[in-house]
Formats: structure tokens, C-alpha cells, sequence
């Protein structure tokens, strides 16, 4: 009977064995220097984008704020009127016979009386002027009342040499007639205008006589 040989055990060869190198370590301050490298990149990176200006002193805020453009105050309303027009433009803030006084002597202010009447002429050529934008901006500094002299009798009171229309006169805060503000074109009839008339610088000497703008 033959036996068989005998096989030695397999053994991976010594330089399988062997262990393999490792990838050798950075030393700790090298890898430190890394990270401060690439944060003062990112760092400029970022400075370098668009963006609002940060880190601004209290001074520099408040001169900015100092800077800025203040708001526009809103212009104040226009008054409204409280009494019809009658044909003598829309865009004065006419007002009652009896308010008109009131407030003439209330806000120390003149009063312009249009004394007119339906079934004058005059009195129809003498309401295109009042649809003049100097006048309806002078109107602005006075009380400005219209009245039908056949509506209203107590505007008979105001009448210095005459009854006749249309006639435009000034009253004051103490509720008479300033007799210096008259038509002085006119010989006679002094409170009568017509469209030729300077009726708006009358206005405006109403106007500074009592210190209103």
C-alpha cells in the first residue's frame, strides 16, 4: 500500500504578511494653518460680495440719518365753501353773509363783499374775473362773500356812496367798511369794477393791510 505525501500547511508569504505603510500625518500646526488659510479666503470672499455696510459706528448712523432727505410736509386743504357761488367761481370758499363777519372778526382777517344782483349786466361781465387763478389765490387770504342785494336787504348797510352793482367792498375785523380799499380809477362809484379793473391787486392790499398770506 502506497501512502500518500505529506502536504505542509500554506503560509501566505512573509511580504503579505508584512503590514502596509500608512499615508503619513500631517503634523498638528501644518493642519492649523490650513484652517486659518481658508477662513481668510472665505473671509474675502465674502467682503468682496454685494451686501448693506456692516459694523457702522453710532456716529456714522447718525450722520447717515442726518442726511437723509426729510419728508415733505403735506400741502394743508383748501377751504371749502359754505355758501353758493352764484356764478362767481366755484374754486373760492364763499361763505354766508352773517359767517363771513364772524369769521372775519374771529381770525382778524378782511372780508370781500360782492354785492351783485340777478338782473344786472354788470354783474354777469364782472363774474368771469373771478374765474381768474391770480384771484381765486388772493381769495385765499380773506373771508369772501357774495350776495344777491335783493335777497339780502342787511347788504343795503354796506353801501358808502350808493346802492348800486355790482360793487365790491372790504370789510374789516371790526365789521366796517375800510373805505381806503376802494377803486381808485374811479371818480365816483368807487366800489364798481368791471374785468378791466385791478380788482386782484386790491385784493392783496386787503390782504397785507391785515397781515394774512
Amino acid at each position: 500500500m502506497v501512502s500518500s505525501p505529506v502536504r505542509a500547511p500554506f503560509r501566505p508569504a512573509e511580504a503579505d504578511r508584512s503590514p502596509r505603510p500608512r499615508a503619513a500625518a500631517l503634523p498638528r500646526r501644518a493642519r492649523r494653518q490650513g484652517l486659518v488659510g481658508a477662513a481668510l479666503v472665505a473671509a474675502a470672499i465674502l467682503s468682496s460680495a454685494c451686501g448693506p455696510a456692516t459694523g457702522a459706528t453710532p456716529d456714522e448712523r447718525a450722520a447717515k440719518a442726518d442726511d437723509a432727505p426729510a419728508p415733505e410736509a403735506a400741502p394743508a386743504p383748501a377751504p371749502k365753501a359754505t355758501a353758493p357761488a352764484n356764478g362767481f367761481g366755484s374754486e373760492i370758499a364763499w361763505r354766508g353773509f352773517e359767517e363771513g363777519l364772524r369769521e372775519a372778526a374771529d381770525g382778524g382777517k378782511a372780508m370781500m363783499l360782492v354785492v351783485h344782483a340777478s338782473w344786472c349786466p354788470k354783474c354777469k361781465d364782472l363774474k368771469k374775473s373771478f374765474f381768474d387763478p391770480g384771484l381765486v389765490d388772493a381769495s385765499r387770504g380773506l373771508v369772501m362773500v357774495n350776495v344777491d342785494q335783493d335777497e339780502e336787504p342787511r347788504s343795503m348797510i354796506y353801501s358808502p356812496d350808493g346802492t348800486y352793482v355790482p360793487r365790491v367792498l372790504f370789510v374789516g375785523p371790526d365789521g366796517e367798511v375800510v373805505q381806503e380799499l376802494k377803486n381808485g380809477q374811479r371818480s365816483r362809484f368807487h366800489y364798481f369794477y368791471t374785468p378791466g379793473d385791478d380788482l386782484v391787486g386790491m385784493m392783496k392790499q386787503a390782504v397785507a393791510r391785515y397781515g394774512q398770506s
